[in-house]
């Protein structure tokens, strides 16, 4: 089995979950957007932030290109775990990727810094993860770490 983890980060935080799902899974990690040919990797894990309620522009463009390849997605965002947002973000991950199969997800907080949380409040409509953004701090902690790698275990079996 040969895998792969993709992933794209703004501000670190899908970096640190890209990093730890490289190391579970003992694969190369690759940035998005220097992503190659993947017709070699059985299992590719990828990884995003939330833009405007789903996945990065980066990712979206390269999620189309997993076609027949088992699929883990990570994500990070501004919103609880379980939330409305974080639901629809990874559903619109799914759909971007038809044609592949998507063997489990993880997502979890990730730390909005003030300045990004202060424009964001002044726009209306107002974000739906805004409410929820100060509790990200700190995150992805420990805790989201191993709860992230403990997925990719159920997720990829060896």
């Amino acid at each position: 089995m040969k895998t792969l983890v993709v992933y794209s980060s703004q501000t670190n935080n899908t970096k640190k979950l890209a990093e730890a799902a490289a190391t579970e899974l003992g694969s190369e990690m690759i940035p998005v957007g220097e992503v190659g040919d993947i017709s070699g990797y059985d299992y590719i894990a990828v990884g995003f932030w939330f833009k405007g309620g789903g996945p990065d522009p980066a990712t979206q463009e390269f999620l189309p290109k997993l076609t027949g390849k088992k699929v883990f997605f990570f994500a990070t965002h501004g919103a609880a775990v379980g939330s409305a947002h974080a639901k629809t973000g990874l559903s619109k991950a799914c759909e971007l990727a038809a044609g592949s199969t998507i063997v489990g997800s993880f997502s979890c907080p990730g730390e909005v810094s003030a300045k990004v949380q202060a424009a964001v409040a002044e726009k209306n409509p107002k974000a739906p993860w805004l409410p929820d953004a100060p509790a990200a701090v700190g995150h992805p902690n420990t805790n989201d770490l191993a709860l992230l790698r403990q997925a990719i275990r159920v997720a990829f079996p060896r």
